[in-house]
């Protein structure tokens, strides 16, 4: 009889889980939505289509919708700089394209901010968590210079 009342549990057991699930994935898009409004929204607006000629889109961008989010939390971390390609289509300006966000946010907060954008905006792209910004922050320890496209298309995303 014990197993049979556990097997009668596990779907309210599974359900639970999966509704703890949810509102974490909820809290963590609403954390990310607060950092991108208070570091992001200037720079790539709250639309997120950026600035054209000064600061490129995240709406729809295949930067943010790749596989991996590896790229990306390098970005933040650690900056980008130069020309970059997006959706195919050459972006160039005059500024830095983003300064490095590392020393100011915390891993969650990057891990937050990076799974709302990979959500918002027309992107459909999976969560991030901060062990892997973590990860990521850790292998990069020495680096001090802003990364440039050419460097970021070495880091596989598939």
């Amino acid at each position: 009889m014990s197993s049979l009342s556990s097997f009668l549990r596990f779907p309210t057991l599974l359900a639970s889980l999966l509704f703890t699930s949810s509102i974490q994935a909820q809290d963590a898009l609403s954390r990310g939505q607060t950092v991108y409004m208070q570091v992001c929204f200037a720079c790539h607006q709250p639309t997120g289509l950026g600035l054209p000629g000064m600061f490129p889109p995240l709406a729809d961008s295949d930067w943010v919708a790749a596989k991996k989010p590896d790229r990306m939390i390098r970005m933040v971390l650690h900056g980008l700089t130069g020309p970059v390609t997006i959706n195919a289509k050459p972006f160039a300006t005059p500024a830095p394209l983003m300064p490095p966000q590392g020393p100011a946010l915390s891993d969650t907060q990057i891990a937050d901010v990076l799974t709302y954008v990979r959500d918002a905006y027309g992107n459909k792209a999976s969560a991030v968590t901060p062990e892997q910004v973590a990860a990521i922050r850790e292998a990069e320890k020495g680096r001090s210079a802003m990364w440039t496209e050419a460097e970021l298309q070495k880091i596989p995303v598939e």
